[in-house]
């Protein structure tokens, strides 16, 4: 297994992920309605959110934007799981964005590559949103022992389905503005204490 940052060049070897499933936020997104804070319906069936979802994708985490990126587990020459991020630029956070696979036994290895990268850059905590209904599966499925090991987390919050979350980084970088057909949490994942060897350098003239 390779683990690479994803760039347009992948887009195609991408686009399967968005196709051979129709899960979204552990349900399925033929159910799900984009209802946004904008007062936008669309409600599209499963191929057409499928459709979008990747559209949206391709053009945050493929174009080379700054504080967006991606990263993809490749075998036998496909891409079986990509986890995309955001990285704050008024704190020294990153945010868990996206994930999509076809093999989520590769999920873990491509999280381990994502937390070294952003360690490397001084980014030691992280925060993610997930379905409220697997909050106890979330760090089995998802983190390699070594993970497990190095981080912490606590919840912050619970946001009920189809509600609007009242913190704006949040609401903004990990619902999309959107209002989400199920009761989800926000989870600060950090580095802990004892595997905070150096401090990144924050200050700038």
């Amino acid at each position: 297994m390779e683990i690479v940052e994803l760039t347009s060049d992948y887009a195609t070897a991408l686009k399967p992920l968005f196709t051979k499933s129709y899960n979204y936020m552990g349900t399925n997104s033929s159910n799900f309605s984009m209802t946004t804070i904008d007062g936008v319906n669309m409600n599209p069936d499963a191929e057409a959110f499928n459709t979008l979802y990747y559209d949206l994708f391709a053009q945050a985490y493929l174009t080379g934007l700054s504080n967006y990126r991606a990263f993809g587990s490749f075998e036998d020459g496909i891409i079986t799981s990509t986890i995309a991020t955001y990285e704050s630029i008024d704190s020294a956070e990153w945010y868990w964005t996206q994930i999509r696979s076809i093999n989520s036994k590769a999920i873990p290895a491509v999280l381990d590559a994502v937390a070294d990268y952003n360690e490397l850059h001084g980014r030691l905590k992280f925060y993610s949103l997930f379905n409220a209904k697997y909050a106890k599966t979330y760090r089995r499925l998802a983190f390699s022992k070594r993970m497990q090991d190095r981080y912490g987390y606590f919840d912050e919050f619970l946001v009920p389905d189809r509600h609007k979350c009242i913190y704006t980084s949040p609401w903004q970088i990990l619902f999309g503005r959107t209002l989400l057909p199920v009761d989800t949490v926000m989870r600060c994942t950090y580095l802990k204490q004892e595997y905070r060897t150096i401090l990144p350098i924050a200050g700038a003239l």
